[in-house]
């Protein structure tokens, strides 16, 4: 087989190992199994003669060869994926690959109802949802596992773009049944509270916002899982801060009580955060405008 021009398919399997440096996290990532990923990798050294990679511990670099191979090959490949999806685009097909990354309040509370218009007007999109926290998403984008994520952010990541698309306002979360229909946080010093890590954005901005006040609250249990944290409240464990979209469905049915402060404003930002370094396929384009169009 040495001399033979390699598959595509086998270009990828090998580029995604070295970016990701494990086989395991390659084959996730393409929904393969590990054997037909390590298949299509010594399937493309045979093709080309030369070992790709090596073993390191538990993860594998590239050699010599191999990182002659990324160097080359990884731009050609993304140009070929990139004139496909042009073409596609352009009759009125649109086709492609998105990795996107999504908190988990936005990914349950915002995306169904933009990702439902956008998939219906995008049908040979293969779409791939990752939930992460927002602190992670920003390296995710700069590393390329993900083409973009929509997140809550205190800042511009550095080295990325960020297009602003809508606030969120954090609100008081009690059960419906509580006593108190104060709007000052300064009425439930004394309550228990259920809230989100303070590794998390919204955590950091109420932490702030609590601070300028010289306000400390009694937390009484922590977890990054908004659902989490409303079951908790449900089960009288406590009160919650958490943006409105988060109990919009719980209060509307009459589940849980929620309302803003009066004493103190947090807003939280969701932004859509992409890599300015490479061009965006047209099926990226199309879902950063619905993303767009959401938030206006």
């Amino acid at each position: 087989m040495r001399g033979q021009l390699p598959a595509t398919d086998q270009l990828l399997a090998a580029l995604t190992v070295a970016r990701l440096g494990s086989f395991t996290k390659a084959a996730h990532e393409l929904e393969l199994s590990q054997p037909a990923l390590s298949r299509q990798v010594m399937g493309l050294e045979r093709a080309l003669g030369v070992k790709l990679f090596e073993r390191v511990g538990r993860a594998v670099r590239l050699t010599s060869g191999g990182e002659e191979l990324v160097g080359r090959a990884g731009p050609l490949l993304e140009e070929l994926s990139r004139v496909t999806s042009n073409l596609s685009a352009a009759n009125g097909t649109s086709a492609g690959r998105v990795r996107l990354g999504a908190s988990e309040s936005v990914a349950v509370n915002s995306l169904p109802s933009i990702l439902r218009p956008y998939l219906l007007a995008n049908r040979r999109v293969n779409l791939r949802l990752i939930c992460r926290t927002s602190d992670r998403l920003p390296e995710m984008v700069a590393s390329g596992e993900l083409d973009m994520a929509v997140c809550a952010v205190e800042f511009d990541p550095p080295g990325l773009a960020c297009k602003r698309l809508w606030d969120e306002e954090l609100v008081l979360v009690l059960p419906v049944n509580h006593s108190s229909r104060s709007r000052a946080i300064d009425s439930y010093t004394n309550e228990e509270f259920i809230l989100l890590p303070p590794t998390t954005v919204t955590r950091r901005l109420l932490d702030r916002a609590l601070a300028d006040r010289g306000i400390e609250l009694k937390v009484a249990l922590e977890h990054d899982s908004p659902e989490v944290i409303k079951a908790m409240v449900l089960a009288g464990l406590g009160l919650a801060i958490l943006p409105e979209p988060c109990v919009r469905k719980e209060t509307r049915r009459g589940e849980l009580a929620a309302w803003p402060f009066s004493d103190i404003k947090v807003v939280r930002q969701i932004v859509a955060l992409s890599d300015p370094r490479r061009q965006p396929w047209p099926v990226e384009t199309a879902l950063l405008d619905a993303l767009g169009r959401y938030g206006r």
